[in-house]
């Protein structure tokens, strides 16, 4: 009973920690806002990039408030895929709709 209990404490603190982690998307007529946190607080110089957009190649670093813009030049609203790494290696990802028609 106590290697499940210890078992189960672990799972638990391991899936806390991955949730703690997050990406948030501020969608704009040019491209994405784009907020890293881990563990509640923003996260400098995460890397972050679009992982389904031939075009956009580069990786983007986060400034002191965890946020950094991405710009995008899309033809046609569409579904993007963000990926990033923190600092201390946590990788996150979140898709979020990105609308060409703003006004």
């Amino acid at each position: 009973m106590k290697k499940l209990n210890v078992s189960i404490t672990t799972l638990l603190v391991l899936f806390s920690a991955a949730t703690l982690a997050d990406i948030n998307i501020a969608d704009t007529k040019n491209g994405s806002w784009i907020t890293v946190s881990n563990n509640g607080a923003v996260e400098e110089n995460a890397s972050v990039t679009v992982s389904n957009l031939p075009q956009v190649t580069q990786s983007f670093k986060t400034n002191s408030n965890g946020r950094v813009f991405i710009p995008l030049s899309l033809n046609s609203s569409r579904s993007v895929q963000y990926k990033a790494i923190t600092s201390d290696g946590v990788e996150l990802s979140r898709s979020g709709f990105h609308s060409v028609s703003k006004r």
